[in-house]
């Protein structure tokens, strides 16, 4: 079997798929500035970080999934003290969260956790 070469501007489909892939992570670790969307503050707010449990990838009970979408907690210790139950294994992810929003949301000095079902 004799297969054709391809010229000299063309590309092989390896080829294409490492450029491929090498483009995306370059963009993937490249600092995006200036787009002005997301956190909700200020031009310059950088936000703060909270801490919420998250089970995705695993396997989990009812009682976790729910807990874990509704909370959010402000330092990783209590994040890790206030579980849905003494079985779950989720993770603790940390999360970008707008000044305005943690000051609205932590106002109460000495709060660690909210729950969002109760604001």
């Amino acid at each position: 079997m004799k297969t054709e070469s391809s010229s000299s501007g063309d590309l092989t489909r390896r080829q294409f798929l490492v450029l491929g892939g090498t483009a995306a992570v370059l963009l993937s670790l490249a600092p995006i500035t200036g787009c002005g969307g997301g956190s909700g503050g200020s031009a310059g707010d950088q936000g703060l970080f909270v801490y919420r449990l998250s089970s995705r990838g695993k396997r989990a009970s009812r009682a976790s999934k729910k807990h874990n979408a509704n909370m959010l907690f402000a330092t990783w210790e209590a994040a890790d003290a206030h579980r849905a139950h003494p079985g779950d294994r989720s993770r603790i992810v940390q999360v970008n969260l707008s000044t305005l929003s943690y000051e609205r949301l932590f106002r109460i000095p000495g709060r660690q956790a909210v729950d969002l079902r109760k604001l």
